[in-house]
């Protein structure tokens, strides 16, 4: 992923929203089998884009003395 990591951060938080809805609606058992397979794509991307942000901030670090 070639984001900056505001939109890295962005994405995540409009990611774990969606994911929070669903599994809302998965909870009270009122789901479609479509938003179940829609929550496991989003928890991949989720990941993905929680690896984007880690390889990030190893890219980033500053060495300190």
């Amino acid at each position: 992923m070639k984001k900056t990591i505001a939109e890295l951060i962005d994405e995540l938080s409009v990611t774990n929203i969606k994911i929070f809805m669903l599994v809302d609606k998965i909870r009270a058992n009122a789901h479609t089998k479509e938003e179940a397979k829609k929550t496991e794509e989003l928890n991949l991307y989720r990941s993905r884009l929680k690896n984007a942000i880690n390889e990030y901030f190893d890219q980033h670090q500053e060495v300190k003395v």
